[in-house]
């Protein structure tokens, strides 16, 4: 009897676990619609209402010496989008190149 209680108990903290866990992902699909050239890097981020998924490049260009950043986010059905920042100001956004951002 008492075993059956702990399997039960293992079984249900199990699930709570796994639960909790699924909990803290960002699920939300990243809407490119809210986006409005000249955002800083932050507004962006709050436009999307997302944490960024990684920085994919980082260069200065040598001509003007402004920093070029791209930024990639990404959202649950599997869409993925690159945003391109000069100088923290939003230049442009595309959906990512599969072949380079896996």
């Amino acid at each position: 009897m008492i075993k059956n209680i702990k399997s039960i108990v293992l079984v249900f903290l199990a699930a709570i676990t796994f639960s909790s866990c699924s909990a803290f992902r960002d699920n939300r699909t990243v809407n490119p619609n809210v986006l409005e050239l000249g955002m800083s890097k932050e507004e962006a981020q709050k436009a999307l209402k997302k944490n960024p998924g990684r920085i994919i490049a980082t260069r200065k260009d040598p001509q003007t010496n402004a920093l070029i950043q791209v930024v990639a986010y990404y959202d649950a059905p599997g869409n993925r989008y690159w945003l391109y920042f000069i100088d923290d100001k939003l230049d442009r956004w595309q959906p990512a190149l599969a072949l380079i951002d896996p």
